[in-house]
């Protein structure tokens, strides 16, 4: 992923002194309180451990006012036909997709995790498959 964020931003001519690349976990950010003007999740929080706690570690690494942009794909709703598919299909994609899990209502815990405000909308992808639908937006602190 690193490889790939390198390239796109040498290719944007954006200067990779620029950017400071680390690896961690959600739930335990390395970075000082409020430190960053903004964080970027892009189908992250399927695999994560514990769903709550990272969204409390984007808080507070996030300078007040700071923007949590996002993109999640979520569980479908409750009784559909999709949603009976993700919950039977959920142990083999946390097994074959390095901890993914296809039912989790990710855009509920957004909405609750007490940022200052939430924008989040929410969209079907016609070549996801089970994996929809997509919820994106920005949540402020």
């Amino acid at each position: 992923m690193e490889k790939f964020a390198q390239e796109s931003a040498v290719a944007a001519g954006l200067p990779l002194s620029n950017f400071e690349f680390i690896q961690a976990v959600g739930e335990a950010i390395p970075l000082n309180d409020a430190s960053v003007d903004a964080v970027v999740g892009t189908l992250v929080l399927c695999s994560v451990k514990e769903v709550g706690q990272t969204l409390q570690e984007v808080k507070r690494v996030l300078k007040p006012g700071g923007l949590y942009l996002f993109v999640e794909h979520v569980a479908a709703k409750d009784g559909t036909i999709l949603r009976l598919l993700q919950s039977a299909l959920d142990p083999l994609q946390q097994t074959v997709a390095d901890g993914c899990h296809l039912s989790r209502d990710t855009g509920k815990e957004i909405l609750q995790a007490g940022f200052s405000s939430v924008d989040l909308s929410m969209a079907f992808l016609s070549n996801a498959l089970i994996i929809n639908p997509h919820v994106y937006g920005i949540a402020s602190k």
